[in-house]
């Protein structure tokens, strides 16, 4: 078995204060950047974005794998390590951003409304939104995403890291092989440290509802029984060694007979504690989903919905509101079955009868599933003339579509966009989950495909990697009610260009999903704050936007360990819609889309406020 490394933790916050130091005193060469900051501040900003990015990293070697970081933008070789996951790293990560936003905040400040003022101010709002959540004092999260609970049946260590290391781990070099198996020999240590996070919580009040942890105990007892036959991480390591230049035959069979040893001595029975403890911690589980049941658990939900989506909104105002959008986009959508010549029956019941009728359904089978990856890489051109009329040239890098490995789909969300790794080792992925190709049928595929590629996710990644020229804190940082409320927005601009006009099921497929999008508003503010039953939820789902019974129950389980992020997608898409109507009241026939666009994506990923604030200094700029 090889050597356990040691956490890596070099003084990289220690230097943070110095750095802000050094730049204060640095050589005071005259003159500025073209954006109007003098040169030493544009060094002193620089140098903290760094620092503050290599502290993440050290935080978090997992997420720089996944980004394709190289280790020296990193500022250490983190290959060979696992997040710490105990508690107190979790307590000591806090306290240390608390310490970075100190510092962030009384750096010098560059120009007002120039590119290094933009990335500061991301970063300080992010580490203001983690210190607001996270004070709680439970659960997980970082600069981008926050959750209620330690892990649950969608994340933590014994779902993250196998996935990472059979489908991120660079596998090239011999000292590639030495870091999966140093990671491997980690894990067991990483699973054991969610399940006493998790016990620890739960003597505070904090513990997943009995359905969460009935799906955990499921997926932790499965893995507890598997061999290495059956692991996707131990073949797909197997596999990879063949291919590892540098590897004699004999270092190999040792390779491949040490990762065995460290899998069925130490990754198995840990999976097997972490079944036993889920059972013994439903005992006392609560029943209904929702953090209202969570000491400050209004504040904690109100802290989460001002991070991704920086609303006025009170959760009760957003349930109200939802419930109006549910209530028009189901006579629109009513109106367009209606004379797709389905005029009868609820909505629910004709998307069902449609998804059912001969050319909708994709056989479940291989040649099936073939079919359907097959229709959708054909529909991720179909927006590019779109692109170019709305925004601009398309991006230059390509997206692959494929499905989610079946060893991770239980798991997996229905679809997701992970974009181009920094180091070019892996291309910009759309995936979509076939554990249950009932639950695509064809007229849902074009606005999926709208969402995760082009005009959605896809566009915006990868307009952001090659023209935002983000400094690699930007990088770390992410904001759903940015992200999804542009791929929703996107799914809008792909209806108005006129995607849909020989295709009025694919528009059909389009206003379920705007339907479906603002039905998630209501549902997790129906579950966090109106204390909605789990039952409850899940059969609004499916009567409202016409979801499988398993389909609205993945939903509504996700809603209740992920609060928030559901309600990003439709408040951010109006925001950005919002702005679109004011810009065009004060511009008129002076309002030009593409430049409205830039002003939105130009930024990359930050606060819709600052969006907010970007496209107010361009149109102002533009009316003058």
């Amino acid at each position: 078995m090889p050597q356990q490394l040691q956490p890596y933790r070099p003084l990289l916050l220690a230097h943070l204060g110095a750095a802000v130091v050094l730049g204060l005193v640095a050589a005071c060469s005259g003159g500025a950047d073209p954006e109007g900051t003098p040169r030493r501040i544009v060094r002193e900003v620089e140098q903290t974005l760094k620092t503050v990015a290599q502290n993440e990293l050290v935080r978090d070697p997992e997420l720089a794998t996944r980004l394709g970081v190289l280790p020296d933008a990193a500022g250490y070789p983190f290959g060979g390590y696992l997040s710490d996951r105990s508690q107190a790293a979790f307590e000591r990560a806090r306290l240390e951003r608390l310490e970075t936003l100190d510092v962030l905040v009384r750096t010098a400040r560059p120009a007002p409304g120039s590119a290094l003022a933009r990335h500061l101010d991301t970063v300080i709002a992010a580490h203001e939104a983690a210190e607001r959540v996270l004070v709680s004092g439970h659960g997980a999260g970082d600069l981008s995403g926050f959750y209620p609970y330690v892990a649950d049946h969608m994340r933590g260590a014994y779902l993250d890291v196998p996935e990472l290391l059979a489908r991120r781990q660079p596998m090239e070099t011999p000292a590639d092989v030495e870091a999966f198996l140093s990671r491997a020999s980690q894990l067991a240590d990483a699973i054991d440290d969610d399940r006493r996070r998790l016990d620890a919580d739960a003597r505070a009040g904090v513990l997943p509802p009995a359905p969460i942890l009935a799906r955990m105990q499921a997926l932790a007892a499965s893995g507890a029984l598997e061999t290495p036959e059956t692991s996707f991480m131990v073949q797909t390591f197997d596999n990879l060694l063949n291919g590892v230049e540098g590897l004699s035959p004999d270092a190999r069979t040792q390779s491949a007979a040490r990762l065995r040893t460290i899998f069925t001595g130490d990754i198995l029975p840990a999976y097997a504690r972490l079944a036993e403890d889920i059972t013994a911690l439903a005992e006392s589980a609560p029943s209904e989903p929702g953090v209202w049941q969570l000491e400050g658990g209004d504040a904690y939900y109100r802290a989460i919905l001002d991070a991704y989506t920086g609303t006025r909104e009170t959760p009760a105002e957003l349930h109200t509101r939802g419930l109006a959008d549910v209530k028009r986009l189901t006579t629109e959508l009513d109106a367009a079955l209606a004379a797709a010549g389905l005029p009868d029956g609820t909505i629910a019941e004709r998307l069902i009868f449609l998804g059912q009728q001969p050319g909708q359904f994709y056989e479940d089978s291989d040649l099936g599933r073939a079919a359907l990856i097959e229709r959708l890489t054909q529909l991720s051109t179909k927006a590019t003339g779109l692109v170019q009329t709305q925004i601009g040239p398309p991006p230059a890098g390509a997206v692959t579509v494929s499905m989610i490995p079946f060893a991770f789909s239980a798991a997996a969300p229905s679809a997701v966009y992970t974009s181009r790794t920094a180091d070019g080792r892996n291309p910009a992925r759309f995936e979509i989950n076939l554990l249950r190709l009932a639950d695509w049928p064809d007229f849902s595929l074009p606005t999926l495909v709208y969402h995760e590629t082009l005009p959605g996710h896809h566009l915006e990644s990868a307009l952001a990697a090659e023209q935002a020229a983000l400094p690699l804190a930007r990088q770390l940082i992410w904001n759903p009610g940015y992200g999804e409320g542009w791929a929703s927005y996107a799914e809008t601009l792909a209806d108005e260009g006129g995607l849909y006009t020989d295709d009025p099921l694919g528009r059909i497929g389009y206003l379920q999903s705007m339907l479906l999008r603002a039905a998630r508003v209501v549902a997790d503010t129906g579950i966090h704050q109106q204390k909605w039953t789990r039952e409850r939820t899940i059969a609004y789902i499916q009567v409202t936007a016409g979801l499988s019974r398993e389909a609205a129950t993945d939903e509504v389980d996700r809603y209740s360990v992920w609060p928030g992020q559901a309600a990003a997608y439709w408040i951010g898409r109006q925001r950005i819609l919002d702005l679109r109507e004011r810009a065009q009241r004060v511009l008129g026939p002076r309002f030009d889309a593409k430049a409205f666009h830039a002003a939105i994506l130009g930024g990359g990923p930050r606060p819709l406020d600052m969006v907010e604030a970007d496209v107010t200094r361009w149109y102002t700029e533009t009316a003058r």
